[in-house]
């Protein structure tokens, strides 16, 4: 039974004998519970149409979903239509929890007993999201989130949640391995060549944390994502060619990326509204955005910034170090952004 893979019950009554109990009508317990579900009204819920009672669970989460459908029997499919299935250390079963944290004393005695502790911890965890995905009917899915400590040792599992991301018509999927902050060779690698352009149209929002991207020339874009954000992300031949595969974009935040050196493209982003660059061992940032109103830059040094043609842009937001001369705060940023309005800088002078 699924509920029991995913909760360890704290009572002391097993259960079996707790299903027994359910199952007599002169339960206390069954009793109370059929007047909630029947509600003051008369509304039987268990007589709701099965798309009823999925948006119903789609306002809850998947968790709550699953821990419902083990209330009643009646109920116990309503789970797989979950829209949002959002996995995180919180569906590891409860003892496999104290295996996944490093903060325990207990796993800290003994290195070898720690690293096959982490292990399991992340099998349990990587089994149980196959578990939810292989009953889940993959019917109007909109999101699909990740956040473990997971790395290019698990590239097989993760490429399948991906897939089924694509094959559902995920609109969002989010990766987050930000837990894990190791050497960027043992990112996991964004499975770009499994979209195309039959399969890719629908993904509108795409979120990537401590994974390896490496867009080429031949890939075939998102036609309509509107979102993208990367955080800790090795990114391989510059994003020139994502970006202008992108037409839909509205919303780009890039962070702490340090192969990143040059955010440029050659043809307008034509819906880029929101820009922001944070932490990024970056030289130069030019861009045609003609609808581009907000710009945010954090950083160690000065960069040239060219947005000359960005109409729009009335707010910018600029945070950095500079040497003795500060010509470049007066003179170089005002050239590099001439429509902004309201022009906020915040920087360190290094004598």
């Amino acid at each position: 039974m699924l509920c029991s893979l995913l909760f360890v019950d704290s009572m002391s009554v097993s259960i079996s004998t707790r299903r027994a109990n359910m199952e007599n009508r002169n339960c206390p317990a069954m009793k109370k519970r059929r007047l909630e579900l029947i509600g003051p009204q008369g509304l039987n819920f268990l007589s709701l149409p099965e798309d009823i009672m999925s948006r119903i669970t789609a306002e809850i989460t998947l968790k709550e979903a699953v821990r419902m459908s083990a209330v009643c029997s009646n109920l116990r499919r309503a789970w797989i239509y979950h829209p949002n299935l959002d996995f995180d250390i919180s569906i590891v079963p409860a003892s496999g929890i104290a295996t996944v944290h490093e903060h325990s004393s207990k796993h800290k005695r003994n290195q070898h007993s720690d690293q096959h502790n982490r292990m399991m911890g992340i099998k349990r965890f990587i089994d149980t999201v196959n578990l939810i995905l292989g009953e889940h009917s993959g019917l109007a899915v909109n999101r699909l989130a990740v956040k473990f400590k997971l790395h290019k040792e698990h590239a097989n599992a993760i490429d399948g949640w991906v897939s089924f991301a694509i094959a559902s018509k995920a609109k969002v999927v989010a990766l987050d391995f930000s837990p894990y902050l190791g050497p960027y060779e043992n990112n996991y690698s964004f499975p770009c060549h499994l979209f195309h352009k039959q399969n890719s149209s629908h993904l509108q929002v795409l979120r990537l944390y401590s994974v390896t991207l490496d867009s080429s020339q031949d890939f075939c874009g998102f036609s309509n994502l509107t979102t993208l954000a990367l955080d800790h992300v090795l990114i391989l031949q510059g994003l020139q060619f994502l970006l202008l595969k992108c037409p839909s974009l509205e919303w780009l935040s890039i962070q702490l990326c340090p192969q990143l050196h040059d955010l440029h493209a050659d043809e307008p982003l034509e819906r880029l509204k929101f820009l922001c660059v944070q932490y990024c061992a970056i030289n130069r940032i030019e861009l045609h955005a003609p609808n581009l109103t907000s710009f945010e830059y954090r950083g160690g040094s000065k960069v040239h910034f060219a947005l000359n043609k960005c109409l729009k842009l009335k707010t910018a937001s600029i945070k950095f170090n500079v040497e003795e001369n500060l010509e470049y705060v007066f003179t170089e940023i005002p050239n590099g952004l001439p429509y902004v309005e309201a022009l906020h800088v915040e920087l360190t002078v290094k004598t």
